[in-house]
Formats: structure tokens, sequence, C-alpha cells
């Protein structure tokens, strides 16, 4: 497999059909190279057939699911080599939205907040107040 900055990239597992499990040195604790990945991946016309790319910064590995329609193991693993060696050889451009992926991107647990649960109790209190001088 192909060397990016002095460590190989390698296949974890690929004996799920249309799935491959990536080992990329890489993206090992740096969020920015793994959304780059990830999203350069996704977005490329030449990676039409991938509809899912998972990278996970602790381990550095990356999993891909694609179409066998549209791409072979073989060109899902020359795609993602390029792909990482132009991103290691600085030829990609990196975004605020990669270097931030939360940006403009609410997380599952994010919008129960204690900010709004306090304004939530608030107007129910003040409604129920409302409501109680209004009968009386």
């Amino acid at each position: 497999m192909k060397q990016t900055n002095s460590e190989a990239i390698s296949i974890v597992h690929d004996k799920v059909p249309n799935r491959i499990r990536f080992s990329i040195p890489m993206i090992r604790y740096r969020r920015t190279f793994a959304e780059l990945l990830k999203h350069s991946l996704l977005k490329d016309p030449a990676g039409k057939g991938i509809y899912h790319a998972e990278p996970n910064i602790v381990t550095g590995n990356l999993l891909i699911k694609f179409h066998p329609a549209m791409h072979s193991r073989e060109e899902i693993v020359r795609l993602v080599e390029d792909l990482a060696g132009r991103i290691d050889a600085g030829e990609v451009e990196i975004t605020l939205k990669h270097k931030n992926p939360r940006l403009g991107k609410m997380l599952p647990g994010a919008f129960f907040t204690r900010e709004l649960l306090v304004s939530i109790v608030g107007n129910v209190v003040a409604g129920l107040l409302l409501a109680f001088i209004i009968v009386r």
C-alpha cells in the first residue's frame, strides 16, 4: 500500500462485501485530516459510488461503504490512497468546516441544554400562574 508521511495505509478488514476498513495513521488524533478525508471522498466525482465514510480518530481507521456496481475493491483502495497522498502533500484545501466539523451541525444531545430546560420550565410555570389568575 501507499506510504504517506512515512506511514503506510493498510486494509484492516474487507471480508464484508462492499465495505473496507482502512488503517490510515495520518488521521489518528487529527480530526481535521479525518474530516477532510471523509468529505473529500464523499464529494469527489471519482468516488460517486461511496455512500458512507466514517473516520475514527482514536484508532486511525476509516470505514468505507460503497456500491459494487460503481466501484471495485481495487478502485476504492486506489482512490483512498490517492486522496490521502494529496492531503498529506497539502494539495487539498482545508476549510473552516474541516477544522471544526461541528460547525453548522448539532450533535444528538446538544439540543437539550440547561438554558433550554430553564426556559421551558419558566414558560410552563408562567402559563400555570396566568391560568390560575384568569380562573379566579
